[in-house]
């Protein structure tokens, strides 16, 4: 691919995403002024258990809108150079205990299953690296409809630790799964069932590539996925 084509497909990716990015913003702000609305009525009627139930739904939809908007800042922020990493030593295995225990509170039909458990101290940013423990759950679950189990797999690697998150859903086709974690990209036929940017993997990625580390995937169509990563004990090898 000559190199006008190469910049008139990203530029096509970019215009794509913009538009997706545009759609998936609106739609839970479409949501919460729909219920203002309703908190609106149900105040005048004096209903209150119908209030407390508008306003629950309209924080989900809000909380919806503040994690696109968080992704959006990250993707901008990588772009520019400017995504910061705050590295102190932290004990992985009471980091993926308490993301389990968060996900499973809204997810209480999945079982999470963690096999393994690494007690040395790893130097890194801990939110960062949390907050790619939580898209590979969160994806794991959005992508299992039907399943109720999620595996995962911690283990002390001598030099690097190894986290990954098994699912039980639909699955990656091979030639889309060295895809996966690129900018703008959405499995196709994904795309259409489930809502997302699809840049959480590609933010996922790029943290744990500034520890030093690698991201992969391993999956086989129809019968689940397991997204993981390798990060080294002192993740410092890479410039902050």
């Amino acid at each position: 691919m000559d190199e006008i084509e190469f910049r008139k497909q990203a530029e096509r990716k970019k215009d794509e995403f913009i538009s997706i990015a545009s759609h998936e913003l609106k739609t839970p702000l479409t949501s919460v002024k729909g219920y203002v609305q309703l908190l609106e009525r149900s105040i005048d009627k004096g209903d209150v258990p119908t209030l407390k139930k508008h306003l629950a739904k309209a924080q989900v939809q809000l909380e919806k809108l503040n994690e696109l908007i968080t992704d959006l800042l990250d993707i901008s922020k990588i772009e520019s150079g400017k995504l910061k990493f705050n590295k102190r030593p932290f004990i992985i295995d009471d980091m993926l205990d308490s993301v389990i225990e968060i996900i499973h509170q809204s997810n209480p039909e999945f079982k999470l299953l963690k096999t393994g458990s690494v007690k040395r101290e790893i130097c890194g940013d801990e939110m960062r690296i949390e907050q790619v423990v939580i898209n590979f759950l969160t994806n794991a679950i959005k992508y299992s409809p039907g399943t109720s189990e999620v595996h995962i797999t911690v283990e002390d690697r001598g030099e690097s630790v190894y986290v990954g998150v098994r699912d039980f859903g639909i699955g990656i086709d091979e030639e889309l799964q060295k895809n996966v974690f690129e900018k703008f990209y959405r499995v196709e036929e994904t795309a259409i069932h489930f809502q997302g940017l699809g840049i959480g993997l590609y933010i996922s990625a790029e943290i744990i590539k500034r520890h030093g580390g690698e991201v992969g995937v391993k999956s086989i169509p129809g019968e689940g996925s397991e997204f993981y990563f390798n990060i080294p004990f002192n993740a410092t090898s890479e410039k902050d």
